[in-house]
């Protein structure tokens, strides 16, 4: 024999014992990695980004808009590096926000804002701050709070803070590994000054005069800077003139002010001065009771399950001494979550691997297989640690799902390669196995084209399988011969081969004479199987082109002819009317079983706990603090009730929100439903809002017409905001055209509910006929119904605001100003003539979006679904047409059910990305046909999976048919491969092609079968939790289900699409030296 035929086929160029101790050594760098990886509950989803905020004291958002923060937007977007930039201008600050690329250096790009920043500040107007650039990536210690406590007490907001900054905050402080602790909820205190506009009109004194006399006595001005010489050498301070202060705070009488007399009148005598708390524009109490909330922060090197620990003793030590009345509740603990999904994840991992290495022990029987498989997978994962290092992967939920998901594909590899070498000593299996592999990677990294937010939740999933694949390519190529040869292992079979037994032969007879007849009646199997994956005739839209509702143009464009086609066949009445639904039953197979099961499933929602919601909205014009008194009337009803565990309530200017938790041992008797019958005839007595209760029975309650919510929105952006909202009137007088519209309202996207304003139309030839001035009277009104914030009061002792108002601001309203006299500079003016007032909802925010304004009309419709949505598209599409440039409309109604991040197109790129990878592999471009035919079969199983098992898709459905993708192809790889071997061995004795297929089935249908089945019972651990993990749930469902059926497809379809009458050539002429047998 020459020296190259003994050469053939060696698999090793370094010694056995030379790859074994440097796999081993990988292993060991892979472990001490380990502890270095970052381990987190979650993703890291947040892009880098940056924000700039700055304030501009007394001025409306408009103003805010025009003069700073468009300014600021222009310059800002020249930065290179980021990728979105939007803004929000608000009355009296602004803020702007900039989501870089996700390789854009932070640093560089926040230094390169800051530089553009100063060039712009001295072109920006007076009053405005210093703008301050802030990074969305939090450092060290910056990160959010893990644990939250209420603390409430049958006292002010302010008291209950004092008495938890005194006695509770230092306690949680002093632990070792707390950040910082915080007290938030209470309303902070401020010196209001009250003046009587009546009064100061007749001593001559303007609220201007008020404000100079107190900003030159407690304001603070900066001087400059200068230098001192100290012990430590030259520095330079700031010189800032503030005042003295007092331990009695902001004293009026030592302010004077000057009179239109030139008289100095002393504060006191002009303004009632109070120190009391601000006014609250939200509340928060439990059970009735204030509440204010306690936040711990732990630093980011900490063991937050640990401090959790040390955190509630403190807390149970501090409860202990509180005064009567005083409680405190657990408001949110993420320890609890964290050790909960941690120990769900580390019993999956345990109990994947358990089941896979019984499965392999009982199928061997074997230890010293049973220690190679061991040895092989936990050399790849070790190894693979290596590579989570270098690109930064995380340990988190779902990385750690790909690592279980990942064991029984490595195991797969590791089986396939140790058995070929076992029973043919070459590695000629490799090909397959890196086939198989390649598919299974291509399917994933589809993954990285998904929509954003179901990618950043699966990226890291997809990268660590990728991995962990990748690396068992080189266990299998290296590790395994490797261990094979030095341990000397035998050449008998680990796997117990078909034998010679009467039922095998009866089966292989039977199979080669199916597979002959597969060869003569292809067409019937063709049939089926179509007829078995459905054609989707329930899917057929009414019509292709779009149907006009009002009017037509006279010049309509004729449409193209596969529209007259479709519409002209598919798109009749007779066909939609009498034939759609009969051809969907008998010719939708799977397919549209699987889509019934979706629109059945796409509503199911969770079991949750029981509680009782109430909701309450005031009408136009009712304030916070009349809805928080009626609210107060309910809790002071819901006290009384001993089945109640704790109710919660939050009134804020748009209205409020209660909920009632019950206690267990009432929770599934009748007291829910009696409690609501009972709140519901209290909220019709209290009266006086729109209340609504839902949460226990299915109808609930309300006593609201819905006006205040609109069903379907036009969306118009555009670049000048003035034009844009001229634009949304034209389409508000548009909709009013057609009698079924109502409740028409232009809203600013995400700030749909904002305060109410007065709103004045003025008549300007009023003004010039009778001499008055639009500015003093504004400038009257302003006085005379809004507050002024004048400053901050701030000395040694204490920092309070200064607040100015009206003694007169909440006695007027809009009746008040058009029936009463107001006294501007220019005499007693009688409002009526000179303008309308109404009341409207401010626009007190204004987004933009990559410099463009978004406004949106919304409205309601009295009409069917599909009337709205062409009457939608039609008015859409008409202001589009008469839009200029830069200016653009859609439709922005939302859908009940949006299938977000099922992109089935991609499911067509991965079988093109599978095809291509075999046709290389392979040489050959019919056998990868034959291979991807898999696909849609196994999908056959999926689709009756979910359909008699009722499990809602989602997300986790769609992943199951891209990992399912990659992972049917692998045993038809493998088989096929097998049959060239034989093919190329046997061409010499020109054997009949359907026997060497045979021959190759019954070499490798036992390793494939085990294989497929080890991944099944890989993803059992997914099952355990049922329906509670949602997204693993339907993943393992679907991938299990197409899994078990892709064993079908393999035996009795796979022959069907084979070329089997003739010899194949590509693959087949690069193998030699198979032995050819014609016994099976």
């Amino acid at each position: 024999m020459s020296r190259k035929e003994k050469t053939e086929g060696r698999p090793l160029v370094w010694s056995s014992f030379t790859l074994i101790v440097t796999f081993v050594c990988l292993s060991l760098v892979g472990l001490a990695l380990a502890p270095l990886l970052p381990v987190k509950l979650s993703p890291s989803r947040d892009m880098p980004g940056l924000s700039v905020s700055f304030s501009m004291p007394g001025n409306s958002a408009r103003v805010v808009e025009t003069e700073v923060t468009s300014r600021l937007e222009g310059m800002l977007a020249r930065v290179s590096g980021i990728r979105s930039i939007s803004s929000t201008s608000d009355n009296g600050g602004g803020r702007i926000d900039m989501e870089l690329d996700r390789h854009a250096d932070i640093g560089v790009t926040r230094f390169e804002v800051s530089t553009l920043i100063r060039q712009l500040w001295a072109q920006l107007p007076e009053g405005v701050s210093y703008p301050l650039i802030s990074t969305q990536r939090s450092d060290e210690n910056a990160s959010r709070p893990f644990m939250t406590y209420t603390l409430n007490a049958p006292a002010t907001p302010i008291v209950i803070q004092k008495y938890g900054e005194e006695h509770i905050k230092p306690l949680v402080a002093a632990l070792d590994g707390v950040y910082k602790v915080e007290l938030s909820g209470a309303t902070p205190m401020e010196w209001r000054i009250v003046y009587d506009n009546v009064q100061l009109e007749r001593i001559g004194v303007g609220v201007q005069d008020i404000l100079t006399a107190i900003e030159e006595r407690y304001g603070r001005e900066f001087l400059g800077i200068c230098e001192l010489e100290t012990a430590r050498g030259t520095e330079w301070i700031r010189l800032v003139r503030t005042t003295e202060g007092s331990p009695e705070g902001f004293v009026p009488s030592e302010i004077a002010v000057k009179a239109a007399n030139g008289s100095m009148v002393p504060l006191d005598r002009l303004v009632r001065v109070t120190r009391t708390e601000e006014e609250p524009t939200s509340y928060y109490r439990i059970n009735g009771l204030n509440s204010v909330y306690l936040s711990v922060t732990a630093s980011e090197t900490a063991n937050q399950l640990a401090l959790a620990e040390k955190v509630r003793k403190v807390i149970a030590e501090a409860e202990a001494v509180m005064p009567a009345g005083y409680e405190i509740h657990t408001g949110y603990d993420a320890t609890e979550y964290i050790s909960k999904e941690l120990d769900t994840i580390y019993f999956r991992t345990g109990i994947t691997v358990l089941i896979l290495l019984l499965f392999v022990a009982v199928i061997t029987r074997n230890l010293r297989y049973l220690f190679l498989i061991v040895a092989g997978l936990a050399v790849n994962i070790a190894v693979a640690v290596i590579l989570y290092y270098a690109l930064g992967l995380e340990i988190q939920l779902y990385s750690l799902a790909g690592i279980t998901i990942s064991l029984n594909l490595v195991i797969d590899n590791i089986i396939v390669m140790t058995d070929h070498i076992l029973r043919r000593r070459n590695l000629k299996a490799f090909m397959s196995v890196l086939a198989a592999t390649l598919t299974t990677i291509g399917a994933l990294v589809i993954i990285f084209f998904l929509d954003e937010k179901i990618r950043l939740n699966l990226q890291d999933f997809a990268a660590v399988v990728i991995v962990n694949l990748g690396i068992s390519l080189l266990v299998a190529l290296f590790f395994v011969p490797a261990l094979v040869k030095q341990f000397h292992y035998s050449s008998r079979m680990p796997i117990k081969r078909l034998g010679r037994s009467k039922r095998v032969m009866a089966w292989t007879r039977f199979y080669r004479k199916y597979v002959a007849f597969t060869q003569k009646r292809k067409w019937i199997y063709y049939v089926l199987l179509v007829l078995a994956f459905g054609i989707p005739f329930h899917a057929l839209p009414d019509r292709w082109d779009k149907e006009k509702v009002y009017y037509q143009s006279e010049e309509e464009e004729e449409a193209p002819w596969y529209e007259r086609a479709y519409n002209a066949t598919f798109g009749t009445r007779f066909f939609q009317t009498e034939l759609k639904e009969p051809l969907s039953k008998v010719f939708g197979g799977t397919m549209r079983l699987f889509a019934q099961s979706l629109d059945e499933n796409t509503y199911a929602k969770e079991e949750e706990e029981m509680k009782l919601h109430i909701r309450a909205q005031m009408p136009l014009g009712g304030s916070v603090h009349e809805l928080n008194e009626k609210v107060q009337i309910l809790e002071n009803f819901l006290v009384g009730f001993k089945e109640i565990k704790r109710f919660e309530s939050r009134v804020e200017w748009w209205g409020a929100n209660l909920t009632v938790e019950f206690k267990d041992e009432y929770r599934d008797t009748s007291f829910p439903y009696v409690l609501e019958s009972k709140v519901i005839g209290k909220v019709i007595s209290i009266g006086g809002a729109d209340w609504s209760t839902y949460g226990v029975s299915e109808r609930g309650f309300s006593n609201s017409l819905n006006l205040q919510y609109r069903s379907n929105r036009i969306e118009i952006a555009g670049y000048n905001y003035n034009a844009l909202y001229r634009y949304a009137e034209d389409i508000c007088a548009r909709l009013k055209q057609n009698h079924r519209v109502m409740d028409i309202i232009i809203e600013t996207p995400g700030h749909e509910r904002q305060e109410d304003e007065l709103y004045m139309v003025y008549t300007p030839q009023n003004f010039a006929l009778y001499g008055q001035s639009a500015a003093a009277m504004h400038g009257t009104l302003r006085e005379l119904l809004s507050g002024v914030d004048v400053g901050r009061y701030e000395d040694e002792f204490i920092r309070t605001d200064i607040y100015l108002r009206s003694l007169q601001s909440d006695r007027f309203n809009v009746w008040d100003l058009e029936h009463t006299h107001v006294k501007t500079s220019e005499g007693d003016v009688w409002l009526p003539p000179f303008m309308d007032m109404n009341l409207r909802e401010a626009k007190n925010c204004i987004p933009k979006k990559n410099q463009e304004y978004v406004l949106r009309v919304a409205f309601n419709v009295l009409g069917s679904y599909n009337y709205t949505a062409k009457y939608i598209e039609e008015v859409t599409d008409e202001f589009n047409d008469r839009f200029p440039v830069g200016y653009r409309c859609l439709n922005n109604t939302p859908n009940w059910y949006q299938d977000e991040g099922t992109q089935y197109w991609l499911i067509l790129v991965i079988v093109l990305i599978i095809y291509f990878m075999c046709s290389i592999l392979f040489e050959s471009f019919r056998l990868p046909f034959v291979i991807i035919t898999l696909i849609p079969v196994s999908f056959i199983g999926t689709f009756l999976t979910f359909y008699f098992s009722g499990v809602k898709f989602g997300t986790g459905g769609f992943a199951s048919l891209v990992l399912l993708s990659g992972l049917v192809v692998n045993a038809g790889i493998y088989i096929i491969n097998e049959y060239n071997n034989q093919t190329a061995a046997c061409k010499a004795q020109a054997l009949p092609r359907v026997n060497l297929y045979v021959k190759a089935y019954n070499h490798k249908i036992i390793p494939v079968f085990l294989t497929t089945l080890s991944t099944v019972l890989g993803l059992v651990p997914f099952l355990i939790d049922g329906q509670e993990e949602a997204f693993w749930f339907s993943f393992a469902i679907g991938t299990s289900g197409g899994l078990l059926f892709s064993i079908l497809a393999l035996i009795f379809v796979m022959p069907i699409f084979m070329p089997l009458k003739k010899a194949t050539s590509g693959f087949a002429r690069h193998t030699r030296t198979v032995s050819c047998r014609t016994s099976l």
